[in-house]
């Protein structure tokens, strides 16, 4: 019943875009501005045009396009619900001065900002500062740092499993795919007002034979930081029921079973072989809290 709900959307989704498409040739100043699923790809290649740019089954979002990614915006909770952006290797380092948070120029409301500080939660990157530079440039470095692109992150979440699994992706995952597509969001409280219960990255690549592959992740803000990464891996299908998205509208409904019904194993692009890497900054946590950090558990050497 739930596929033939979604055939049913899609096909009016399509419908609809047809028209919106023909609308548009006719009066593009008019239709300049879309909300998020009203085109074929989240923006300039930051997710693929194959599987469909991500829905919200309940509410509209406003799409904010960057330069090196995307943001799909909530206006009712005043942050992103998605951000997309595309991964390929680094090449050569290019030092980058750290911008400041700035409010997003295209919002009209102010960014919510009582939350940070004094030890609450840090200024939590979705398209991260780092990776978004050095592919892109100083203009998507500075864009990263919209409050558009930021959302609130327990601290040691932020700087100890997010910083470990953005690190894996920019340094293994993206060379050994060669093209990394990632979405990435929050994953919604019980309050609209509440900061975020947790966060999900969802990574996407072709293998060898050009058929898509997916690993997903489910981390909540209340961590130790020394946790086993694939300890995270979830269902595609578990996070789109958290968030209320459908990542991959345009997939024929068989492969997005495949994809998305279960849990991929570990081993998925590598990354099991990372999943025990040590936090860059975890010699400054060590201790704090009253919490000793053991990478060593699963075979990574102490940095301590």
């Amino acid at each position: 019943m739930m596929q033939l709900k979604r055939l049913a959307q899609r096909r009016l989704r399509r419908a609809s875009l047809a028209w919106t498409a023909a609308l548009g040739a006719m009066f593009p100043m008019a239709f300049g501005m879309v909300a998020c699923g009203g085109a074929a790809d989240a923006g300039g290649g930051d997710w693929p045009a194959a599987v469909g740019a991500p829905e919200a089954s309940a509410r509209q979002l406003r799409r904010l396009v960057n330069p090196g990614f995307t943001v799909g915006y909530d206006t009712r909770r005043g942050r992103a619900a998605w951000v997309a952006y595309r991964v390929t290797p680094v090449g050569r380092y290019t030092h980058r001065s750290r911008p400041d948070f700035i409010a997003d120029p295209r919002l009209d409301t102010a960014p919510e900002t009582r939350r940070y500080g004094a030890g609450r939660y840090d200024r939590g990157h979705l398209a991260p500062n780092y990776a978004i530079g050095q592919l892109y440039g100083d203009d998507a470095q500075r864009a990263s740092f919209y409050y558009s692109n930021v959302v609130p992150q327990r601290s040691r979440l932020n700087q100890l499993v997010w910083q470990r699994i953005e690190e894996i992706e920019t340094d293994e995952i993206a060379p050994a795919t060669g093209t990394l597509w990632v979405l990435v969001g929050p994953v919604p409280a019980a309050s609209d007002n509440a900061a975020p219960a947790g966060f999900y990255r969802i990574w996407l690549a072709r293998d060898d034979d050009s058929a898509w592959r997916v690993l997903a992740f489910r981390v909540p803000q209340s961590v130790r930081g020394d946790e086993r990464l694939d300890s995270f891996i979830v269902s595609v299908d578990a996070i789109e029921a958290e968030t209320g998205l459908d990542f991959m509208p345009d997939l024929a409904a068989a492969r997005e079973r495949a994809l998305e019904a279960r849990p991929a194993v570990a081993e998925t692009f590598g990354f099991a072989a990372h999943a025990c890497q040590p936090a860059r900054y975890g010699e400054r946590w060590q201790g704090r809290d009253g919490v000793r950090l053991r990478y060593d558990r699963c075979g990574a050497p102490m940095r301590d």
